[in-house]
């Protein structure tokens, strides 16, 4: 099919502010993309991060956002990879299928196309994997992480996501959720920790392990672009300066918090640092109502990722907001990068205590 543009609209997640852009009409590309530069000046942050294969074979990962779009008029969502920057907006085969809509390469439009309904195909290996559960059954916390190792089937070392269901309502302030856990067993990988610190705090930050360490001069990198890091800690004192950099470290979910721990008095670096390093993690609230949050990986004993479940899920619970009404958590799923969700026993779940 000869390729060919058409004129479209990306929404913000509010829907509130759609910014027009010509797209690429792409039946080659599964999913829609769109340059990370123009999603995170939307306001997104990716809610979810899979892995892709491309033409040439290889296996990369891309993150993930439900993006509303409007064309001609109609406004639906669909899923987008954030694409490198400076790439062009692409429109994938998932889309048009959800959207109903079929390329003309001869007049070079989208023809709507009333009950288009293509079956999405699932790979012999996924489908194996959900031979091994039973979607109408909720399992103990030990049964689901036994089962979430047997169902991690990709070539590389799978990350264990937990997804929680609230009852809470994202469009109201006092009904939010935020905070972090130190996972006991950690995440299974290398996190590279940057520290805004000035003088003896830069110190004890350089002392206890910290990848990047500095001031004026990380700000000014940090502001031509570069994110080079998993986590960023900041001198309480120097968050007049870091303060600027929301812009650029807000939508990657990297800028510091006083409420997620990475704001910090200078005495307490060498702790904050220890804990990034060793595996602390933040929550919070989706507009869906949902957490999603790692707890380890695949390669992992079922002892540890017991012990990291039963951490985060008791942080979760404690971090219920004053405002929440009816039931707080109404279920929990757990699943690996590549496989099928796995629903718990709510009651066990909400039970487990760090031993």
């Amino acid at each position: 099919m000869g390729t060919f543009s058409v004129g479209l609209e990306i929404g913000s997640p509010d829907r509130r502010t759609f910014r027009p852009v010509e797209a690429m009409v792409d039946t080659g590309a599964t999913f829609s993309s769109l340059p990370r530069e123009l999603l995170e000046e939307l306001g997104y942050r990716p809610i979810a991060r899979r892995p892709f294969e491309l033409a040439d074979g290889r296996l990369v990962e891309r993150d993930l956002a439900e993006v509303p779009v409007r064309i001609d008029g109609d406004i639906r969502t669909t899923t987008c990879t954030f694409a490198d920057q400076g790439s062009p907006v692409l429109l994938g085969a998932v889309t048009l299928e959800q959207f109903l809509l079929a390329p003309d390469p001869v007049r070079k439009r989208l023809v709507p196309v009333p009950g288009l309904a293509l079956m999405t195909k699932q790979g012999k290996k996924y489908l194996e994997a959900l031979a091994k559960v039973n979607r109408n059954q909720h399992y103990p916390p030990r049964e689901a992480v036994k089962l979430a190792k047997e169902t991690a089937y990709a070539k590389f070392d799978e990350t264990v996501e937990l997804h929680v269901r609230t009852g809470l309502d994202p469009r109201h302030a006092e009904q939010q959720v935020r905070g972090t856990a130190l996972l006991p067993a950690g995440l299974g990988k290398a996190v590279r920790v940057l520290v805004f610190a000035e003088g003896e705090a830069a110190t004890l930050a350089e002392g206890a392990g910290a990848e990047f360490v500095g001031g004026d001069d990380l700000i000014k990198k940090i502001e031509g672009g570069w994110t080079d890091f998993d986590v960023a800690l900041a001198q309480r004192e120097l968050m007049g300066k870091v303060g600027r950099l929301g812009r650029v470290l807000g939508p990657r979910g990297l800028m510091p918090n006083p409420r997620s721990g990475t704001v910090v008095e200078s005495q307490d670096l060498l702790r904050a640092v220890n804990d990034a390093r060793q595996g602390r993690v933040e929550f919070r609230l989706d507009r869906t109502a949902i957490i999603h949050v790692p707890i380890g990986k695949a390669s992992f004993e079922e002892e540890k990722l017991l012990e990291n479940l039963a951490t985060i899920v008791q942080e979760i619970v404690k971090a219920k907001p004053s405002g929440a009404k009816g039931q707080f958590i109404r279920s929990v799923t757990l699943a690996t990068t590549m496989g099928p969700g796995i629903r718990l026993e709510l009651g066990p779940t909400l039970a487990l205590t760090p031993s």
